[in-house]
């Protein structure tokens, strides 16, 4: 599950002069922060899988698997300059899940603070300059989340087998992230972003593998009133295969519903933003992630909404 979050937890600064805000998934294209603002953001985003799919077809739920995440992010940026933002991000993780795997029934509930991330963005090309903006992004996650045996979970019949789930806290390594934005600014109040970002993972702890990630994102948000922003975006990522460690033979992990992400999927996510004071100091957000397309690696499960809530506030 931790995946296919991953990918909204970069930094998303606010325009500069305009009072549009940029999407809720998108990164915010190239956009940065004013020199000496503060920005803090609280993201909640929820979905269930109970559903299972392989290759580009939805398939038989053959475990009932009934899976729930409920992930929540606190966002701190500031703008170190006039081309430069940083930004730390926390993440709260609540993981459950239920599934029967041959006569045994297999219970997740795990919750707790993930891997902390931090990410810098740099402008290479103002858009005062050149009409549009280009950043380039970098980012590290620190192994802060838990990842001890109580994330371990093999089932009942697997006596023996080195098991480990995709359901812990952190991966107990660092990750490295490289990107790249664009922002366009059609008008004052309508703004068109375009972002694409690599991370690279180690193996994990507990022998898991979550496989490296491209993502990319576009998304545009206009003003049509001075306290409402509408917008839509469309947000892709594509994961390398997984493993989970040599112990883990082929025919074990056929059966096993439990999986990180790999293959790629593709979301459409409408949304509107509310301004109360007509100025982006505090915004608050709503959207929905529909699944748009899909081709996965083996079979393993897949939300097909996304519910995401967000504030933000500007110091």
């Amino acid at each position: 599950m931790k995946n296919l979050v991953i990918s909204s937890l970069l930094i998303t600064p606010i325009l500069l002069s305009a009072d549009v805000i940029p999407a809720m998934n998108s990164k915010g294209g190239a956009m940065v922060l004013p020199e000496g603002k503060v920005k803090m953001t609280l993201k909640h985003i929820q979905f269930e899988r109970e559903n299972m799919f392989n290759g580009s077809s939805e398939v038989q739920n053959r475990e009932n698997l009934d899976a729930t995440a409920n992930v929540t992010l606190l966002k701190l940026n500031y703008g170190l300059s006039k081309t430069t933002t940083v930004g730390l991000i926390v993440p709260y993780k609540n993981i459950e899940a239920t599934a029967k795997l041959a006569t045994n029934d297999v219970a997740i509930d795990n919750r707790g603070v993930g891997d902390v991330i931090l990410v810098a963005r740099h402008v290479i090309l103002p858009m005062s300059e050149y009409g549009f903006q280009f950043s380039l992004d970098g980012g590290v996650k620190l192994p802060t989340g838990s990842t001890d045996n109580g994330f371990k979970k093999a089932p009942a019949f697997a006596t023996g087998i080195d098991t480990p789930m995709p359901t812990q806290m952190g991966s107990g390594e660092f990750e490295y992230k490289l990107g790249m934005g664009l922002s366009y600014m059609v008008d004052d109040s309508w703004e068109i972003d375009a972002h694409s970002m690599y991370t690279y993972r180690p193996k994990a702890d507990n022998s898991y593998d979550f496989g490296n990630e491209l993502s990319f994102d576009l998304s545009t948000t206009k003003a049509i009133t001075n306290q409402i922003n509408i917008g839509v975006e469309y947000n892709f990522i594509y994961n390398t295969s997984t493993d989970m460690g040599s112990d883990t033979n082929a025919m074990l992990r056929s059966m096993l519903p439990f999986k990180a992400f790999s293959g790629n999927a593709g979301y459409i996510t409408p949304q509107i933003e509310f301004l109360p004071f007509g100025k982006p100091k505090i915004h608050f957000g709503a959207g929905i992630s529909f699944l748009a397309n899909y081709d996965l690696k083996e079979y393993q499960p897949l939300e097909k909404e996304r519910f995401v809530f967000r504030v933000g506030y500007i110091f």
